[in-house]
């Protein structure tokens, strides 16, 4: 979601100092690690930082025409972020957006994991070979390839490729293009 759909101001930083005391390493994986009543007050944590975050997201520049143009075109629409869902549920109220699947940490393993794609695929109804999936980051390029998907990287200053990568773009305008062109849209309609 982050880095795709919406910009958000979350300081990972501060979050991880906040919860372990240190500033090193994935706050997902680091929680896997403590105990039941330290999970529980990291979550806490980690909840009320993406929820402040959620109340004062912005669309990333082209979103909004780039999923009208997807509705337009019969083409099913997918979230998958390691976000919590009470944070999904703010941004996509407050912004009017709309998804077809939505999978949060609460649904499936974070990302790099390849469950929350395929349970996207799944919602959705389209087999991984049909779904195109648009990341921003290593562990979306790496949760696509893992499960099967093509992948495009939204490429920006702190992440300019990626081996796991069938494409990459500097926009969703970008994009829209090379759909247009015919490299992908017919693979991604929606069946009747």
């Amino acid at each position: 979601m982050d880095g795709v759909v919406v910009q958000q101001r979350l300081d990972f930083l501060a979050i991880k100092q906040e919860i372990f005391g240190t500033t090193h390493g994935f706050i997902l994986e680091r929680m896997d690690a403590l105990t039941p009543p330290e999970r529980a007050r990291a979550e806490t944590i980690l909840e009320r930082h993406e929820t402040v975050a959620a109340a004062q997201a912005e669309p990333m520049d082209g979103i909004l025409p780039f999923l009208a143009w997807m509705e337009a075109h019969s083409l099913r629409r997918g979230l998958v972020t390691r976000n919590s869902r009470r944070s999904v549920k703010v941004v996509l109220a407050r912004l009017g957006l709309r998804f077809d699947a939505i999978v949060t940490r609460e649904d499936a393993p974070p990302k790099p994991a390849p469950e929350p794609v395929w349970l996207a695929c799944r919602q959705m109804g389209l087999p991984p070979s049909a779904v195109l999936f648009v990341g921003d980051y290593e562990f979306d390029m790496l949760a696509g390839r893992r499960a099967g998907v093509r992948t495009v990287l939204l490429r920006n200053p702190a992440m300019q490729s990626s081996e796991h990568a069938d494409l990459g773009v500097d926009s969703l305008g970008e994009l829209r293009g090379v759909l247009e062109s015919g490299c992908g849209v017919v693979a991604l309609k929606q069946t009747e």
